[in-house]
């Protein structure tokens, strides 16, 4: 319970005038018996008003200020729980930030490191179906191609016509390729995480590559099938604290990428940022409804 809190506290308010209605009827009860006081003996008095028993001291007053008093607290909000938002998808978004230079044209990944990777963006899309994805590509720039979206179509079409007579500078830009993607997602207000699909990692950007993201990060290292990881890429990867997954023949390497992309979500519903607090002043609705009977017993005025 240390997580009680009210999301409308300003109802709470609303008690005070309720007390204030106790306190004067109780206070108008005390004057009409004190008026009893100037007009009948003191020691007749006690014998002749008549006193409420033990089954008649519960008022009409007290049931009305007793419903009021737990509207206020019903409309206040009071919450202890957490639940999913329902505005956040049922599985993070992915955002690809893929790179395209003359490097990622070399055929020791048949056909190509290119277009090798655009097949593993495509088994990656179909395997998250459903999910959103993003596309980002990078050489010596880096350009948002696609936001988060859940029509795979869109950058299936779009990917294979890109390379790197495409873009309009050579070179490297991964850590504004990651700037970029991380700035994207955090912008939908929606849960994701980052991939990269990168060849090779030049050595002036693992230290300008941000080493914490707000968002997960994973790296798919395309390279010949027994040849090593690069270096660069391989550093980076550690010092960010990121998933490097070598590329393989099969989908071992997609399915990997989809498990961890798909549990990132779900350490995100663990933490408040991906939640939201539960108004359960509805829990007190039966306990407002069992004091309204009250109202059908037979001579209760309030007075």
């Amino acid at each position: 319970m240390n997580d009680f809190h009210f999301l409308h506290p300003l109802w709470l308010l609303a008690i005070i005038p309720v007390l204030l209605l106790w306190w004067g009827f109780l206070r108008a009860q005390a004057a009409r018996n004190s008026a009893w006081a100037d007009v009948i003996d003191p020691h007749l008095l006690s014998h002749l008003l008549v006193k409420a028993g033990p089954r008649s001291r519960l008022r009409p007053v007290h049931v009305l200020a007793t419903m009021m008093a737990l509207s206020a607290v019903a409309l206040a909000g009071p919450s202890f729980r957490l639940q999913p938002s329902p505005f956040i998808d049922d599985e993070a978004g992915l955002m690809i930030a893929l790179k395209v230079t003359p490097t990622m044209n070399s055929e020791d990944v048949q056909p190509s490191r290119l277009t090798r990777a655009k097949q593993k963006v495509h088994d990656l899309i179909e395997s998250r179906r459903g999910s959103s994805t993003g596309l980002i590509v990078y050489s010596g720039t880096a350009h948002l191609v696609m936001p988060l979206t859940k029509d795979s179509t869109i950058i299936t079409t779009m990917i294979e016509d890109l390379g790197p007579e495409t873009m309009p500078q050579d070179g490297d830009a991964l850590a504004s390729a990651l700037n970029l993607a991380n700035k994207s997602i955090i912008q939908t207000g929606q849960p994701g995480s980052i991939l990269v699909i990168a060849d090779v990692v030049a050595p002036s950007q693992v230290s300008s590559a941000p080493q914490e993201t707000d968002l997960p990060v994973q790296f798919l290292s395309i390279s010949a099938p027994g040849a090593p990881i690069d270096t660069e890429l391989a550093q980076l990867a550690s010092s960010m604290n990121a998933d490097l997954t070598e590329l393989t023949a099969d989908t071992v390497d997609i399915e990997r990428i989809a498990s961890r992309a798909k549990n990132s979500m779900r350490t995100v519903m663990q933490n408040e940022e991906g939640q939201e607090w539960v108004d359960d002043g509805y829990l007190l609705l039966p306990l407002i409804a069992f004091f309204c009977l009250f109202w059908f017993r037979k001579g209760w005025v309030i007075r």
